[in-house]
C-alpha cells in the first residue's frame, strides 16, 4: 500500500476524532507543548484525543540517556566505542537507561518524540494550520500533519 493511500485510509478511518481534535486546535491562540494532537491506535482502532506533552506517557520511548548512545552509533561510531563514551560521560543514569532498554524495548527515542512536537509547531504555524497526527503500528510509529481545512 502507498503512501497517500494509507493516510488518506486513516483519515477516513479517523474522521470524528481527527474532527474534534481540529476544532481544538483551531481554538487555541498558540502553540505550547499542550497543543492538541491526536494518537491513532491501529491494532485498537482507536484514537486518543491530547496535548502533544502527553505522547511520553502515551508512547513507549527510550530514556533520553540512551539517545546520545543511539546518535553516536547513527553517525558510524562503533558499539563498544560509542558504549563506553556514554559511560564516561553519564556513568549510572546511561547503564540504567539501558538496563531499561533491555528489559522493555521502544518503539522511538527520547529525540524522536521531540521531533513530533517540533512537527507539531510547525503545523501549527501554517496556514491552514495543521494537525499533529500520530499512527502506532505494532511495530512503529509514524508521526505526519493533516490540513484542519480538510475536515472542517
Amino acid at each position: 500500500m502507498d503512501l497517500r493511500h494509507t493516510l488518506r485510509t486513516l483519515a477516513e478511518n479517523y474522521r470524528d476524532a481527527l474532527a474534534i481534535a481540529m476544532g481544538r486546535l483551531l481554538d487555541q491562540p498558540s502553540w505550547s507543548l499542550e497543543a492538541t494532537m491526536v494518537l491513532m491506535h491501529t491494532e485498537k482502532r482507536c484514537a486518543t484525543i491530547g496535548p502533544v506533552s502527553a505522547l511520553s506517557s502515551f508512547l513507549e520511548h527510550t530514556r533520553p540517556e540512551l539517545d546520545t548512545f543511539l546518535r553516536l552509533q547513527d553517525e558510524g561510531m562503533e558499539f563498544e566505542e560509542a558504549y563506553q563514551q556514554c559511560l564516561a560521560e553519564q556513568g549510572q543514569d546511561f547503564l540504567e537507561a539501558c538496563e531499561v532498554a533491555e528489559t522493555s524495548p521502544a518503539l522511538l527515542t527520547h529525540d524522536t518524540l521531540v521531533e513530533f512536537a517540533a512537527l507539531s509547531q510547525k503545523g501549527f504555524a501554517r496556514t491552514p494550520r495543521e494537525l499533529l497526527v500520530v499512527a502506532k503500528w505494532p511495530d512503529y510509529v509514524s508521526a505526519f500533519l493533516v490540513s484542519c481545512r480538510q475536515l472542517h
